[in-house]
């Protein structure tokens, strides 16, 4: 229960710092989730989109695709999908 606790705790604080567009502080709060809770679909998408923001796709794609191997919720599946489609587009002009 704790380490949920902390997980939530720092997917707040990533939030707020992504929000702030601190993208940096962001991705180390919820790198920290992700090591307490590494198969939550929400987190991994978090970290793919904080990852795009720092230009690092091939990061992103990692954490996009674990999402997708997560496999739910679905609303968070949808959005690593579409996110990896627009990462391949990206990268392939």
């Amino acid at each position: 229960m704790e380490l949920a606790l902390e997980a939530a705790h720092d997917v707040e604080v990533g939030d707020y710092s992504f929000e702030k567009q601190s993208y940096q502080g962001a991705l180390l709060r919820y790198r920290d989730a992700a090591e307490q809770k590494p198969h939550d679909a929400a987190i991994q998408v978090r970290l793919g989109r904080t990852a795009e923001k720092l230009s690092m796709p091939e990061e992103a794609t990692q954490h996009y695709t674990e999402a997708v191997k997560i496999g739910s919720p679905e609303k968070w599946v949808r959005e690593a999908q579409v996110a990896l489609t627009r990462i391949k587009r990206a990268t392939s002009q």
